[in-house]
């Protein structure tokens, strides 16, 4: 016959096996669930200031770089400093954010942009009351800045558009 001591101190020590068991499991459970969200929670860094920043309606904050630079076409309008100095630009996009209703940009797409301030140094003579001033642009050159979507009724117009821009 079985000691009355022994049979509790057995199954004693099983209850706390098993309690021991479900804690390690609980554990797990919890830190990989505290890691999923966490990795959800992050994002790289280079985006982060795209990110943070507010993007209005129709627009979309861009980094690019100048693949091609279209000459001067219309010297007809001698008020636009773009009858002077080159103002429209093909951009390879190499990343971006977009505010509601503009459409994507698929990565490296080479987009056709019009630069309003132009694509030359801002000078007084280009703009003479104007206060900001921008270093223009060339080739090979990256920049970032916000882009707006303009619907066009002439279909040879850019349906692009940069008012200002920061070289990287």
């Amino acid at each position: 016959m079985a000691s009355p001591h022994i049979i509790p101190a057995v199954y004693l020590s099983l209850i706390i096996e098993r309690t021991m068991n479900i804690k390690k499991y609980l554990f797990t459970i919890l830190f990989i669930t505290i890691s999923i969200l966490l990795m959800n929670c992050s994002t790289p860094k280079e985006n982060k200031t795209l990110i943070e920043s507010k993007i209005p309606p129709g627009h979309a904050k861009i980094v690019g770089v100048i693949t091609e630079i279209e000459p001067v076409s219309d010297r007809t309008k001698l008020s636009d400093p773009c009858s002077k100095v080159p103002c429209i630009a093909l951009v390879k996009v190499s990343s971006a954010v977009y505010g509601a209703a503009f459409p994507s940009f698929s990565k490296d797409e080479e987009v056709r942009i019009q630069f309003l301030f132009t694509l030359e140094i801002t000078t007084k003579e280009l703009f003479p009351n104007m206060e900001e001033s921008y270093p223009g642009l060339k080739v090979d050159q990256e920049f970032t800045a916000l882009v707006a979507h303009i619907e066009n009724i002439d279909q040879t117009a850019p349906k692009f558009q940069i008012h200002g821009y920061e070289t990287n």
